[in-house]
């Protein structure tokens, strides 16, 4: 593959970059559109397993100019046949001149992939694909809008373009299938997508997950913050061992691997299905020891106030008739700086609209929801001290989770053991196994085990 492809590589990057160039940001965003690096698809070509001599059929929905295309065809040496579904009718002649250097027997479909591909698996018509390689399109879908009514008659609920592409493309192949994307790592985690893990893992065995050292990595020329995961899956086939890789960037020079029960990436005890991406530096992630925060009496719940819901009754400076409002830019080097001069505000009007949304004044333990994967640490946790702050009520936005008892605070040694034992190495460790970069749910904080109360309140204790 190196020499026939380099060349064509090269050739592709700089056809990739002019027929992407006419195109504004609204529009690449509306159609959530971002192109796949030539080393991406190389690397993500080098997963198929070609063990057989007979021809491939190969699916690529949302084509562009054929980068996947041409690094399956050119892995396979040129027997597959792709049919390619690319809706932007710009990309299409770049399209033809990618496939036909690849000889004859392709076919580019000039649609909409996730309408046609539930028409044909609703009818009993999938085509039953050998493979798939996809970089679907990254958006957002409303729960009214076309697309997950679409996937809806497949058995799929999403809430992300990415996913629909996904499943469609699973749906369409047959089993034994491989099925190869590279998608963001959002769906791994978190209630939203529970019920699309749910359909994914009863249709396929997962053998291979690769990270990215930094998550601007894979799409670097589109300026893209997103975490991205390359997976490899098998339609309807059992699940065995994965293979776990990472690599700094994508130049795929210094990849490291890991071979993991499945036990290791999705816990068989988990109503979540949450797919964790095992440590490097740990022999073993399967979870931590003790017990769960329901097990403890305790709770979490994320910071009521939405601020630009409530903006009318906020205030940047407390004045008579307003509590506290608290923000992440509260905490400095862990403590609480209350008021600060910033950009946010520091108070919250006490009225009919907004009592419904504040806190009692009491002593918890407050963690940042959102952190980048290029942070010291993934999961933050700060302490409130008890009678920190003036009044009887608080606010707390809906960028901090906070973890009370039964609404009411804690007393300050088990909060400071909480704070003590979710700022350490081994949780943080543990989080990045299973957790995005962009945020840490309370749903996560709720299934995350926890030593004891008496060991919790002594480690406080010695804070």
């Amino acid at each position: 593959m190196d020499a026939s492809y380099t060349e064509l590589a090269d050739g592709l990057a700089t056809r990739r970059k002019a027929a992407t160039s006419g195109l504004s940001d609204e529009h690449r965003s509306r159609f959530g559109q971002f192109f796949t690096h030539e080393s991406v698809a190389r690397f993500m070509a080098s997963l198929i397993d070609d063990g057989g001599t007979n021809p491939v059929s190969i699916l690529d929905p949302g084509a562009g100019i054929g980068s996947l295309s041409t690094a399956a065809l050119t892995r396979l040496v040129d027997r597959g046949s792709v049919t390619a579904y690319e809706i932007e009718q710009g990309f299409h002649s770049e399209l033809r001149r990618t496939l036909g250097a690849h000889g004859s027997g392709h076919r580019i479909e000039a649609r909409d992939f996730v309408g046609h591909a539930v028409e044909l698996t609703a009818t009993g018509r999938s085509p039953g694909f050998d493979l798939a390689i996809l970089n679907p399109p990254y958006k957002k879908i409303s729960t009214d809008s076309v697309y997950r009514t679409l996937v809806r008659k497949i058995g799929v609920e999403t809430s992300n373009l990415y996913a629909c592409f996904l499943a469609c493309a699973v749906s369409l192949c047959r089993p034994g299938a491989q099925v190869i994307a590279i998608v963001p790592r959002s769906f791994m985690n978190g209630p939203y997508f529970k019920p699309f893990r749910y359909w994914l893992l009863d249709r396929v065995a997962v053998t291979h997950i690769h990270v990215f050292g930094s998550r601007n990595q894979a799409f670097a020329d589109d300026d893209v913050l997103q975490e991205n995961v390359v997976l490899r899956f098998l339609v309807k086939q059992p699940q065995g061992t994965v293979d776990v890789s990472e690599s700094e960037g994508t130049i795929f020079s210094n990849i490291t691997h890991r071979i993991v029960p499945f036990s290791e990436v999705v816990t068989p005890e988990d109503e979540e299905k949450f797919i964790h991406v095992p440590s490097f530096g740990s022999p073993d992630t399967a979870g931590l020891p003790g017990q769960m925060l329901r097990e403890l009496g305790l709770d979490v719940r994320t910071g009521p106030v939405v601020d630009f819901r409530l903006k009318d009754h906020l205030r940047q400076d407390p004045e008579p008739g307003s509590v506290p409002l608290l923000y992440a830019t509260h905490f400095v080097d862990g403590i609480l700086q209350w008021p600060r001069e910033t950009r946010k505000p520091n108070a919250i009007m006490v009225n009919d609209k907004t009592r419904g949304w504040l806190m009692k004044n009491a002593c918890y333990v407050v963690l940042k929801r959102f952190t980048s994967k290029e942070e010291k640490r993934r999961v933050v946790a700060y302490l409130l001290p008890k009678d920190s702050l003036p009044g009887e009520w608080i606010g707390v936005e809906n960028h901090l989770n906070v973890i009370h008892r039964a609404k009411q605070g804690l007393d300050p040694a088990l909060a400071c053991g909480l704070c003590r034992y979710l700022n350490s190495q081994a949780v943080d460790d543990y989080f990045r196994t299973f957790s995005g970069h962009t945020q840490v749910n309370a749903a996560d904080l709720r299934r995350l085990r926890y030593p004891c109360l008496d060991a919790l309140r002594k480690s406080g204790s010695e804070s």
